[in-house]
């Protein structure tokens, strides 16, 4: 069984793309509680998304999940997911999602800059890493 470990999340919805902000899942249970509006959701979102790739139902275009630029008076957000969890083998991996909004003329441009996949040999801290293909859709 894979162990969720840490969870990075840095300019998804209300999150501050200026900020790191970690969550760390603690075992053999981690509750996740706040008022309305703190996050609770984008919480589980981004844990499907960095595990599938998919975004959720209400951000199919992923206009609305990625932080608006326009917001903080910007062209362009980048903003990222790291996950990094023990696989069922015991080996560390940090799934990595990287995304880009930005404001082009009239319509707003979203990528999936990049997906990564590390993996870290335990003996000597070595990194190996396997990148997958962006995506874009324009609104």
């Amino acid at each position: 069984m894979s162990i969720v470990d840490k969870m990075l999340i840095k300019g998804i919805r209300s999150f501050d793309p200026e900020k790191k902000n970690v969550i760390t899942f603690f075992r053999p249970l981690t509750l996740i509680v706040g008022p309305n509006g703190a996050g609770k959701t984008t919480i589980i979102e981004c844990l499907k998304l960095s595990c599938t790739g998919e975004l959720p139902p209400n951000a199919r275009s992923g206009h609305s999940f990625i932080h608006d630029p326009k917001v903080a008076g910007e062209t362009e957000a980048k903003d990222q997911i790291n996950l990094r969890f023990k696989t069922a083998a015991g080996k560390d991996v940090v799934c990595i999602r990287s995304f880009q909004l930005t404001q082009k003329a009239s319509k707003m441009e979203y990528k999936a800059i990049e997906s990564v996949l590390q993996t870290i040999n335990p003996h000597n801290g070595e990194i190996h890493c396997q990148l997958y293909s962006s995506t874009s859709t324009t609104r």
